[in-house]
């Protein structure tokens, strides 16, 4: 999976079904508005999934996603400071950046860090 794919998704996706979700709580069901509340709630719980099945893949450590950069594969990691972020061989540390966190960009990794 690419990483630029499933950061936008968790970071706005998940956001934005939970508010349409809110916000129709108080519609009918059988209105457009219940319909697309449906829906929402759906494509929520999909991405949930998703989700729990990518975290217990960040747990045991075997999570790769591909770079957005130069599409090779890496290493997937995140913590609840620097938010999610991945390791790419030759592009460095990819991560989350700006006010929102909605820019990804990329930085080298110095050789003699340990």
């Amino acid at each position: 999976m690419p990483f630029r794919l499933w950061y936008y998704l968790a970071r706005v996706g998940g956001v934005a079904l939970f508010a349409i979700v809110a916000a129709t709580l108080a519609t009918p069901s059988d209105s457009v508005l219940g319909r697309v509340r449906f829906v929402a709630l759906c494509a929520l719980i999909a991405l949930g999934f998703v989700g729990a099945v990518l975290g217990v893949l960040l747990a045991c450590r075997r999570l790769r996603m591909l770079c957005p950069f130069c599409g090779r594969s890496g290493y997937v990691g995140g913590s609840k400071r620097d938010g999610m972020w991945m390791v790419c061989e030759s592009c460095g540390l990819i991560h989350g950046s700006g006010l929102l966190g909605l820019k990804i960009v990329r930085e080298k990794i110095p050789q003699d860090a340990a």
